[in-house]
């Protein structure tokens, strides 16, 4: 089981840890309770180092790019980042991603848990193009600071340049002389950015971040409470709702596919699906009625017939009621229509719900 750098300093913490797509992370630090509350009403500082970070450099590297992945990355500028998707032929998704335009290079932020390595997986389109990928996993450490007071926090330490990017903006500031890159991204539904630093400068980083303040604390968050936050916001996740079945347009991800751009790997796919104007499976929120939560893959019923299967349902924080997400036929996505979930040993009364459960709280 692999671990980030800052694994020691966790276990300092007490962190509590589970297992995630051959890592082992925090789940949480102290209550669950108490780091959702720090992600919507103060800061929450998370390690996101078990991502994977790929590094694209060379001439050709936007061009090249511009073809594997649904955003316009030929007219993505230096010092902005975007969400995308990469694609396999047939239109299901190989990945979502976040790049991050550089000089001289591009930055992918990409989940773990991938079938195929990413860095593998997009060798293998490199033919004659003039760029190289680069692992940077083990090089560079991933650190978030996520909710409300999160550009103060951000300031105190790297600047008021990182401090006050726009949405989707990037610098590269330094921190005990080495480079670190920001990003203005929300992980959550709630204000935040993502820092990127070598991995011999991470530690020294979280500690100056969650250095005690007067006017606000930074909390270690780990994933339980930000697997909350963000299902309330309606987000997806790879590995919890986004897999390899699915088009990007059925999981709503229409923000990240640029409609104006050349030819990319599974366009024609979207293609017809904007032609033809919908999909038929859809992700769609729900409340559960009474208290037991079904499991991922539970079948969703309508009138006894099967309609889709649920993908993450937990108990909401903020509506102090079960909550979930799943797939369901277009048909049946009207507020209030009653579903029911099916599974080996149990069944659950649903009620359809319109995304988010929780209103976003971050920067438009």
């Amino acid at each position: 089981m692999k671990r980030t750098v800052l694994a020691p300093l966790h276990e300092a913490r007490g962190a509590q840890w589970m297992e995630h797509h051959g890592w082992e992370i925090p789940a949480r630090f102290a209550s669950v309770e108490q780091e959702y509350h720090a992600l919507q009403e103060g800061v929450g500082l998370l390690d996101l180092s078990h991502r994977t970070r790929l590094r694209i450099s060379g001439r050709d590297r936007r061009n090249w790019l511009h073809g594997q992945c649904t955003q316009d990355i030929k007219g993505l500028a230096d010092g902005r980042a975007a969400y995308a998707t990469i694609m396999d032929p047939r239109g299901k998704m190989v990945c979502d991603l976040r790049v991050i335009a550089l000089p001289g290079e591009l930055w992918l932020d990409l989940p773990a848990g991938t079938d195929t390595p990413m860095q593998e997986y997009l060798d293998h389109y490199l033919i004659m193009e003039r760029c190289e990928i680069e692992d940077l996993s083990a090089s560079h450490a991933q650190l978030s600071l996520q909710g409300p007071q999160s550009s103060y926090a951000l300031g105190g330490v790297l600047g008021q340049d990182a401090a006050s990017l726009a949405p989707g903006g990037v610098v590269t500031v330094e921190h005990a002389g080495l480079p670190v890159h920001v990003v203005r991204s929300f992980r959550c539904g709630e204000d935040g950015f993502d820092v990127y630093v070598p991995a011999e400068g991470a530690a020294p980083l979280w500690a100056s971040l969650s250095m005690p303040r007067p006017e606000f604390a930074v909390h270690s968050v780990g994933w339980d409470a930000i697997n909350v936050r963000r299902l309330e916001a309606g987000i997806p996740w790879w590995g919890e709702e986004l897999d390899g079945s699915l088009v990007p347009l059925e999981a709503r991800l229409d923000h990240a596919i640029s409609t104006n751009k050349g030819c990319y790997v599974g366009q024609e796919i979207i293609a017809r699906i904007e032609a033809r104007g919908h999909v038929n499976n859809l992700l769609g929120g729900f409340h559960v009625m009474g208290d037991t939560l079904p499991p991922r893959g539970a079948e969703i019923q309508a009138d006894g017939k099967r309609i889709g299967k649920v993908s993450t349902s937990l108990r909401s924080l903020r509506l102090n009621r079960p909550v979930g997400l799943g797939f369901f036929r277009r048909e049946h996505h009207q507020a209030g229509a009653p579903l029911k979930a099916v599974w080996e040993g149990g069944e659950a009364e649903l009620r359809v719900t319109p995304l988010p459960f929780v209103r976003d709280d971050h920067p438009a």
